[in-house]
C-alpha cells in the first residue's frame, strides 16, 4: 500500500508494541483482535479498548492481542486500491481471519452500519451457522454501551433467532467478565470442543453473555467492584496519550426518560476517595500522564467530589472535569468554587428541555431557578465558555419556544449588565427514543420539516440574543440512529446489505443510505406500528434482560411523562433567585488547598535534561513522548511519580519545525518520518532538588543496566522493560544550547543505492544549494555551499555503503526540510514507506566536515 495515502498516525509504534508485550504471532497460543467501529481519530480518547486489552492480557499473558480501527476515508481508499481488508491488526498487520477471537466494541448505534463491512472486507460469512462450522474463522463477540440497541444484528422469525452477524453479544459491564470469556474460549479451543459447545460453556459461566441463540437468556452483568478502576492502561500512540481516565462512579442518580445510561447502568455506585487516592498514584506511575479526567457520567454526583479534586491535584498537573448535573451544581456552591480554583474555565450543562414543560416530559428534575443560579454564577466568575445542551422532541409548541426565547433574552441582558465576555454556546440535538428507557413507548418523530422548523426557531432566538447556536447532528444521522436503535431485528436484512449498497458510517451517514432504509421500512408492515405510540405490552429486542415488573415501571413512567406533556400549565421564565446554601468551613479549607495547589503549579521550578532515546520512539506523538519519559523515570526511581508533574520538549523546538517536523500535523510528506535520538526536555515539579535526585538515580540505573547487558546479564529490574527500556541516556544540563546545526543519521536498504545520488542532488537543488563531491575509500561526501550566505540549510551529507544498508549522516540548519528529502526518497523509486531520522547531536555553529 502506498504510504502517500496514509493520513493516520502510527498507532502501534515499536514502543507501544513493547508494552503490549505480544509473543511472535506464529507462536501465540491464542490471538485476539480488539475492534473499534470508528476511525482512531474519533475513539483515541476512549476507555473501552483499554479495558478490553487489560481484561484479555490478564486472562492470557501469552496471547497475541492487537487493535483494529475503522479506517478513515483516505485510508479506506488506499486499502481498497491495494486490495487489502479495511480491518487489520495495527501491530501485526494481519487480517481479522488470522485471529481466534474478535472483541468488537459498539459505542453507539450508528456504528452498527460498519459491522457488515468488517465481515465482508475480511472474508467472514454473514451466516452464523457457517461461521460456527468453520474452525478457521474467529469468534465474533460484540459488547459496548450500545449493546442493548444492537438488535439489528440478529434476524428473528417466529420468535426465534435464525441468523446473526455476530456469534455472541455481551450485555453490561465487562470488567471481570471479559477475562473469563477469553480464558474459557482459549482453554476450550485446545480440547477440540465445537464452537457451539464453547459458546454454551461461556454462557453457563459468564453473566451477560448471550450466544445469539433463542434457547439462551442472560442477565445484564454488573462489574464486581463498581466502578472498576483501570490503573495500568495500555497507552497507544495518540494525540492525547498524556491524559488518562480515572473511573470515580458508575451509572447515574437520575432516571431521565430519554437516557439509556441511567437505566442500563443502574444502580448508581461510586468509589470512596481513599481508594481513588491510592489508585491515582498507581495510575500516574503506570501511564506517565499529566492530566487525569474524572471518568463519570456526571462527575459532580460523587459525594466527595471537591476532596477528590484536591487529592488528585497532588499527583497530576491537571484534573479535568467534563459533564455535570446542573441541579447539584446549583445546590452545592462549593463544587463550582472548587472547579474554578482548579482551573476549569469551560462548562457543559445539560438543560435538555427548552421549557419547564418539556423538562418534565424528560423527567429531568431541574428547576428554572437551578438553571439560572448555575449559569449566572459561572458568568459572574468569568468563565471562558458555557455550553448549554438541549434536546428537541418534536412536541415543542409556541409557548415552549416563547419560554426559550425569553431565556435567551434574559441571558443576553445579564451578560450585558455584567459586561461578561463569557462565550455561550447553545447546542441542540434531536430526541432519539431508545429501547430500555420509558420513551421506548413513545411515537417516533420522523417529520424532518417539523424538527428543522423547531431547530430554526431556536437558532433565531439565539441569534437575536447574540448566543452561538449549533445543531448537534443532521436529520439523516438522527433518523438513522433512531431506526437502528428501535427498529432492531426488523432491519437485519437491510443492515446486512450495507456493503453491497456502499452504506457506512464515518462521522455521518449519507442521504442515500437513509432514503434506502426508509424505503425498506415502508415496504414492511411493522413500520407503522414502530412509528406509533406503543402499548404497554411492547418489548424491544433482548427483553429477557429485564423483569416483567421493570417493564411495567417503565410504562408507568412513560404515562407520567405524557401527563406532563399534556399539561396546559404555562408560565414565564423563573426570575426569583433561589437561596444559595452556605459553604461549610471544611469545604472552604479544601478549596483553599486546591487554590494553593494551582498557585504552586503555576510557579513550578523546572530542570533541563538531555536525553538519548531509542529509535522505537521515532514515530511518537508529542503527547506520547511526554508520557513515556515521565513513565520511564517513574519505573526507574520509586515514588518519582509524586515529584514529576509535567515535561515539555525544548529541542527540537518551533524554530526547527520546518527543518525537523515533530508534530504529525506538520508532516504533509508522502511517507512517514520518525525522529529519534538526542532531544532536550524541561521537567516540572514542586521541588527542584527532588527532581535532580531522581534524574541522578535514573542515570545510575541506566548505566548499571547498560553494563549488565554488555556482560550478558539480565537487567537489574524487571520493571525496566517494555517502552521504559528505550531511554538510552539522560543527563541534567544547566541551559538549553542555542543550536545552529543538527547532526542527523538515517539508513536505507543497500539495494536502493542506484537512486541515492539522484535523490540527494534533487533535494539539494530544491534547496538552492550547490555542492562538491568528495570520495574517500569507503564513503562519499557532499560538501555544500550557497550564493546566499543566509542559506545554511545543509552543511554536508556523507554516506557509506554496507552489505545490507546505506548509512547517511548529514548536518542541517533551521532552513532545511527533511520532509522534502523524504518525498524525494519516495518519488525516486526508493519505495520507502517510512524513514527514521536519528538526531546524533546539536552544534552551536555551522560545521564543515574536514
Amino acid at each position: 500500500m502506498s504510504a502517500s495515502t496514509i493520513s493516520e498516525p502510527k498507532i502501534v509504534t515499536e514502543a507501544v508494541a513493547a508494552d503490549i508485550a505480544n509473543p511472535r504471532f506464529e507462536d501465540a497460543q491464542y490471538r485476539i483482535l480488539i475492534v473499534r467501529l470508528s476511525p482512531f481519530r474519533d475513539v483515541e480518547g476512549s476507555y473501552t479498548h483499554q479495558v478490553l486489552f487489560d481484561e484479555a492480557r490478564h486472562a492470557l499473558p501469552k496471547a497475541y492481542i492487537d487493535f483494529a480501527f475503522m479506517p478513515s476515508f483516505s485510508h479506506r481508499k488506499a486499502l481498497s486500491i491495494a486490495k487489502r481488508p479495511w480491518f487489520f491488526g495495527r501491530a501485526s498487520n494481519r487480517s481479522a481471519t488470522e485471529f481466534n477471537m474478535l472483541l468488537i466494541s459498539c459505542a453507539f448505534s450508528l456504528e452498527l452500519l460498519n459491522i457488515p463491512w468488517l465481515l465482508s472486507q475480511s472474508g467472514i460469512p454473514f451466516s452464523r451457522h457457517e461461521r460456527l462450522e468453520r474452525y478457521d474463522l474467529p469468534f465474533l463477540f460484540l459488547g459496548g454501551s450500545s449493546a442493548v440497541c444492537s438488535g439489528s444484528l440478529v434476524k428473528i422469525s417466529d420468535n426465534k433467532v435464525i441468523n446473526s452477524l455476530v456469534d455472541a453479544i455481551f450485555f453490561g459491564e465487562g470488567e471481570g467478565r471479559i477475562s473469563e470469556i477469553v480464558r474459557i474460549a482459549s482453554d476450550d479451543s485446545k480440547t477440540g470442543l465445537s464452537k457451539l459447545s464453547i459458546l454454551a460453556h461461556i454462557a453457563s459461566e459468564v453473566e451477560g453473555f448471550w450466544p445469539c441463540d433463542s434457547s439462551f437468556t442472560c442477565n445484564r452483568a454488573l462489574s464486581f467492584q463498581r466502578p472498576a478502576v483501570l490503573t495500568s492502561p495500555i497507552v497507544l500512540n495518540s494525540e492525547n496519550a498524556d491524559t488518562v481516565k480515572l473511573a470515580i462512579s458508575a451509572g447515574c442518580i437520575g432516571h431521565c426518560t430519554f437516557c439509556l445510561e441511567g437505566w442500563d447502568r443502574r444502580p448508581y455506585s461510586e468509589k470512596p476517595s481513599d481508594y481513588l487516592s491510592k489508585s491515582a498514584v498507581v495510575l500516574k506511575r503506570a501511564s506517565g500522564a499529566s492530566d487525569v479526567e474524572l471518568f463519570s457520567y456526571n462527575f459532580n454526583m460523587h459525594k466527595d467530589i471537591i476532596q477528590l479534586i484536591q487529592i488528585l491535584g497532588r499527583y497530576f498537573m491537571k484534573v479535568s472535569m467534563m459533564s455535570q448535573r446542573i441541579d447539584i451544581l446549583s445546590n452545592k456552591p462549593e463544587i463550582l468554587a472548587a472547579e474554578l480554583v482548579a482551573g476549569k474555565r469551560s462548562f457543559a450543562l445539560g438543560i435538555e428541555g427548552i421549557s419547564q414543560r418539556i423538562r418534565k416530559y424528560y423527567q429531568k428534575g431541574i428547576s428554572e431557578g437551578q438553571i439560572w443560579n448555575s449559569i449566572t454564577r459561572i458568568i459572574d466568575n468569568k468563565a471562558r465558555e458555557i455550553k448549554l445542551f438541549f434536546i428537541i422532541s418534536g412536541f415543542e409548541n409556541g409557548h415552549d419556544l416563547e419560554e426559550f426565547e425569553n431565556f435567551c433574552d434574559k441571558l443576553a441582558h445579564y451578560k450585558i449588565e455584567t459586561q461578561s465576555v463569557t462565550r455561550v454556546i447553545v447546542s441542540a440535538g434531536y430526541l432519539v427514543r431508545l429501547p430500555f428507557t420509558p420513551l421506548q413507548y413513545a411515537p417516533l418523530q420522523g417529520d424532518r420539516a417539523l424538527l428543522q422548523s423547531i431547530a430554526s426557531a431556536l437558532r433565531i432566538s439565539c441569534n437575536k440574543s447574540n448566543l452561538e447556536f449549533r445543531l448537534a447532528s443532521s436529520f439523516e444521522d438522527y433518523w438513522m440512529d433512531q431506526l437502528l436503535s428501535l427498529g432492531g431485528s426488523r432491519m437485519h436484512d437491510w443492515l446486512q446489505a450495507c456493503p453491497e449498497n456502499g452504506f457506512l458510517y464515518d462521522l455521518h451517514v449519507s442521504d442515500r443510505a437513509l432514503n434506502s432504509l426508509c424505503a425498506f421500512f415502508n415496504r414492511e408492515s411493522c413500520f407503522t406500528q414502530l412509528l406509533q405510540e406503543k402499548h404497554h405490552t411492547y418489548r424491544p429486542d433482548f427483553d429477557f434482560l429485564e423483569s416483567a415488573r421493570h417493564w411495567q415501571m417503565l410504562a408507568e413512567l412513560y404515562d407520567r411523562s405524557i401527563d406532563h406533556l399534556c399539561s396546559t400549565d404555562s408560565k414565564k421564565f423563573y426570575t426569583k433567585m433561589p437561596a444559595i446554601p452556605l459553604i461549610s468551613l471544611e469545604a472552604e479549607r479544601t478549596i483553599d488547598i486546591i487554590k494553593a495547589q494551582q498557585k504552586a503549579k503555576a510557579h513550578f521550578p523546572s530542570i533541563l535534561v538531555r536525553i538519548r532515546e531509542n529509535d522505537a520512539l521515532a514515530f511518537s506523538t508529542p503527547a506520547y513522548e511526554r508520557a513515556w519519559l515521565l513513565r520511564t523515570l517513574s519505573f526507574l526511581v520509586p515514588n518519582a511519580e509524586r515529584a514529576l508533574f509535567y515535561c515539555k520538549l525544548q529541542l527540537p523546538n518551533s524554530d526547527w519545525e520546518s527543518a525537523i517536523p515533530t508534530k504529525s500535523a506538520s508532516m504533509p510528506c508522502k511517507l512517514r518520518i520518525g525522529i529519534s535520538g538526542v532531544k532536550y526536555f524541561a521537567i516540572y515539579g514542586p521541588d527542584k532538588t527532588d527532581m535532580e535526585r531522581i534524574i541522578n538515580l535514573a542515570i545510575s540505573k541506566i548505566k548499571h543496566s547498560n553494563e549488565t547487558k554488555k556482560i550478558g546479564l539480565s537487567s537489574i529490574s524487571s520493571n525496566y522493560s517494555g517502552s521504559t527500556a528505550f531511554l538510552e541516556e539522560i543527563e541534567i544540563i544547566q541551559e538549553l544550547p542555542q543550536a545552529e546545526t543538527c547532526r542527523l543519521s538515517f539508513c536505507i536498504p543497500a539495494n536502493r543505492d542506484g537512486f541515492l545520488n539522484e535523490v540527494l542532488e534533487g533535494w539539494l537543488n530544491e534547496l538552492n544549494l550547490h555542492f562538491t563531491l568528495q570520495k574517500d575509500e569507503d564513503s562519499i561526501i557532499y560538501q555544500t555551499y550557497s550564493a546566499h550566505k543566509a542559506n545554511k540549510s545543509v552543511q554536508y551529507i556523507q554516506y557509506k555503503t554496507f552489505y545490507t544498508n546505506i548509512s547517511l549522516c548529514l548536518s542541517i540548519g533551521k532552513k532545511a526540510d527533511i520532509a522534502l528529502l523524504a518525498d524525494f526518497l519516495y518519488d525516486k523509486k526508493c519505495t520507502l514507506e517510512e524513514t527514521i531520522f536519528r538526531i546524533e547531536g546539536w552544534d552551536l555553529s555551522n560545521v564543515c566536515l574536514a
